[in-house]
C-alpha cells in the first residue's frame, strides 16, 4: 500500500505576523495526496451477499477478486474454466454468482464477469469513475441473445476502455493457447 504526495509551488505570498506585526514573505506550496498501488474493498457493499455465503462461495469471490485484470476489473473466464482452477462444482460456482449479480457486486456475459468499482478497485479516482461508468454501462446494453452488434463500452482515458468484442477475443486467445499447449504436451 503506498501514497504519493503531489508538490506543487504556487508561487510567494506575504503574510502579516500578528504577533509583532511584521509583513513577512513565504513560498507558498500545494501538497495533494494520492492513493494508488492498492486495492480498496469497500465491505459494505459486500457483506449482505457474505451473509449468504458458505466457505466455497467466499473461495469463488476471492478468486474473482484475484484473478481480475486490474486494469478494467474484470474476471475472464467461464464457469468451467473456474471450476477446473478451484476444484470447485459448477452449481455452487453459478450459484455464487448469482447472489452476487443479486447484490450488484458483480455483472456478467458469456466469458466475463464485471466486479463492480464500487466494491473493490486498483488505482485513483479518475481511473475508477471511468471503470464505473463502463459497468454501469454493462447493464444497458442489450442481452446478447437480441443484440445484432454488440455495443462498445467506452471511457476517456484509452488505458481504461475496453470493448466487450475486445474482450471476448482476448479470451479466445487465451483458450486457443491453452488448448494449444495442453496438445504439446500430449504429443
Amino acid at each position: 500500500m503506498a501514497t504519493s504526495k503531489k508538490i506543487r509551488v504556487i508561487g510567494t505570498k506575504q503574510f502579516v505576523d500578528y504577533e509583532t506585526g511584521e509583513l513577512q514573505e513565504f513560498n507558498v506550496i500545494s501538497q495533494e495526496e494520492q492513493d494508488n498501488n492498492f486495492d480498496k474493498f469497500w465491505i459494505s457493499q459486500v457483506m449482505f451477499a457474505i451473509e449468504e455465503f458458505g466457505s466455497k462461495k467466499m473461495e469463488i469471490l476471492l478468486y474473482l477478486i484475484q484473478k481480475r485484470e486490474r486494469a478494467n476489473n474484470t474476471v475472464l473466464k467461464t464457469v468451467a474454466e473456474i471450476a477446473e482452477e478451484t476444484g470447485i462444482n459448477k452449481n455452487t460456482i453459478v450459484t455464487t454468482l448469482k447472489i452476487l449479480e443479486r447484490h450488484q457486486i458483480i455483472k456478467r456475459k458469456t466469458g466475463i464477469i464485471f466486479i463492480s468499482p464500487d466494491v473493490i478497485f486498483r488505482g485513483g479516482h479518475a481511473k475508477r469513475m471511468n471503470i464505473l461508468i463502463q459497468y454501469r454501462e454493462v447493464e444497458q446494453e442489450v442481452p446478447e441473445q437480441e443484440a445484432t452488434e454488440p455495443k462498445q463500452l467506452t471511457a476517456a482515458p484509452a488505458e481504461a476502455a475496453i470493448s466487450v468484442d475486445s474482450l471476448k477475443n482476448s479470451l479466445k486467445k487465451k483458450r486457443r493457447k491453452a488448448k494449444s499447449a495442453a496438445a504439446g504436451v500430449t504429443q
